[in-house]
């Protein structure tokens, strides 16, 4: 039985494999359809559409907005987005540059804090990618100051740690504009990761969210069924994928959540009646 993983970053954002890469890694697992919902950017998009039309799957366009709500970052799910829509990539463009200023203020505090930082290596890593955090994180790996990556989140990069900074995202409500004035489909990404998105839910289900991603490698099978049971009752549509980085994290999330193949189709028929 094929499936659908709607959820998957290539080396545009914080991912290790290139989007042909991507797509190569979705054939061999078995993958019917898939999108690329890189990090605030639609840069690796056309890529991946072209190599997922080769080999035969089925495809969305995508990305994954970091917003704003009541002072917490919410990640959104945007699928069947047009990428070259002007406001849509404006405002991309804009968050991707403050990724990257935010990145060279992570780096300052570093070094304020006496860690050595090799910035030729980070530039190696992140390639033509916008900086995150975990590009810093595998630097810092790779030059022998962690053991990995995680390990430089929990002692450097995450909140209340020496080298964090707050990221610059964009409000809540203009991320659900922007993708539906680009024609495109607004969820609410991994509910159930961690507890701020879940305790905000029923509120964010109060502004124009189209679905939510029920199927994620974070779900238990328990709080799956519960997000397709609150996403049945509330006539909503349901995404989900794996979340896959490639191997940065270490082993590959790619096959480890089995969305089935119906929801995508019924994705595909409400894109085509929003645009017919």
């Amino acid at each position: 039985m094929t499936y659908a993983d709607l959820h998957l970053h290539s080396n545009h954002s914080d991912g290790s494999d290139t989007p042909e890469e991507v797509v190569a890694h979705a054939f061999k697992a078995g993958v019917g359809a898939m999108a690329l919902t890189d990090h605030d950017t639609l840069s690796g998009v056309a890529r991946a559409a072209q190599a997922a039309r080769d080999a035969g799957i089925g495809f969305l366009h995508g990305t994954e907005i970091s917003a704003r709500y009541e002072h917490r970052e919410i990640h959104v799910i945007a699928l069947g987005v047009q990428i070259d829509h002007p406001e849509l990539c404006k405002e991309l463009e804009f968050y991707s540059q403050a990724r990257n200023n935010r990145a060279a203020q992570i780096i300052e505090k570093l070094e304020a804090n006496g860690i050595p930082f090799d910035h030729e290596l980070l530039q190696t890593i992140a390639g033509h990618a916008a900086i995150g955090r975990m590009h810093i994180a595998k630097t810092l790996t790779l030059q022998g100051i962690v053991k990995h990556p995680q390990q430089a989140f929990d002692r450097f990069l995450n909140a209340r740690k020496p080298a964090y900074v707050p990221k610059l995202a964009m409000p809540m409500d203009e991320a659900i504009q922007v993708i539906h004035a680009a024609g495109g489909l607004a969820f609410v990404a991994h509910p159930g990761l961690g507890k701020t998105t879940r305790k905000l839910l029923p509120k964010l289900l109060t502004l124009p969210f189209d679905g939510i991603e029920a199927y994620h490698v974070s779900h238990t099978p328990g709080r799956t069924e519960e997000f397709l049971q609150l996403a049945q009752s509330g006539n909503l549509l349901v995404t989900g994928g794996s979340d896959c980085h490639g191997d940065i994290k270490g082993k590959r999330e790619m096959g480890n959540v089995r969305m089935p193949l119906h929801h995508y189709e019924t994705l595909c028929e409400t894109l085509e009646t929003m645009s017919g």
